[in-house]
């Protein structure tokens, strides 16, 4: 006998192919936007960690394979977007387009091999907490929090934790 394969796990294969292969290539404006929105959040909710209701993910949002993402209740990526790794966003939370959240990064402290080489860093996904506001082209590196109701502005490179409720900008962001 064969390895068994779960019916969950075919599901959520079968989801992530559907959403990489159709779903999101749908259309974010005009006619057939809010069908199409409604079904990137409907296949999102199949394969993702944790999925809260009414997410808005945009056209093209890369989500890596979605294990290890949570996305809270009315919170969105927008288009363009990349998720490399994990992410935990709490409610509330909306990402302007191209928004790219690092969760590792590469090894670099033996001077005597190349970087390629060296593999990476510890895995630790990026935190956004409720009510964030994240501006287009912001990058947030790896294990990363930015503190509820915050504002990243447009092209911040987030190399710091952000406090609750202030706002940030540049890079590096402060």
């Amino acid at each position: 006998k064969g390895p068994r394969v779960s019916l969950a796990r075919i599901k959520r294969y079968v989801a992530l192919c559907l959403y990489y292969g159709l779903a999101n290539k749908l259309p974010g404006k005009g006619p057939l936007a809010t069908p199409s929105r409604w079904i990137r959040q409907e296949l999102c909710r199949m394969f993702l960690a944790s999925c809260g209701s009414r997410i808005n993910i945009g056209r093209d949002v890369h989500l890596s394979t979605g294990s290890e993402i949570t996305i809270g209740h009315r919170s969105g990526l927008g288009s363009g977007s990349r998720v490399y790794g994990g992410l935990v966003m709490g409610e509330e939370v909306m990402v302007g387009p191209d928004v790219v959240f690092l969760s590792e990064n590469h090894r670099f402290d033996n001077l005597d091999e190349p970087i390629g080489w060296q593999g990476f860093t510890e895995r630790r996904p990026p935190r956004i907490e409720d009510g964030v506001w994240i501006g287009l082209r912001a990058t947030i590196l790896a294990g990363k929090v930015v503190g509820e109701g915050a504002i990243v502005a447009a092209g911040a490179v987030v190399t710091k934790d952000v406090a609750p409720y202030s706002i940030v900008g540049g890079n590096p962001a402060v």
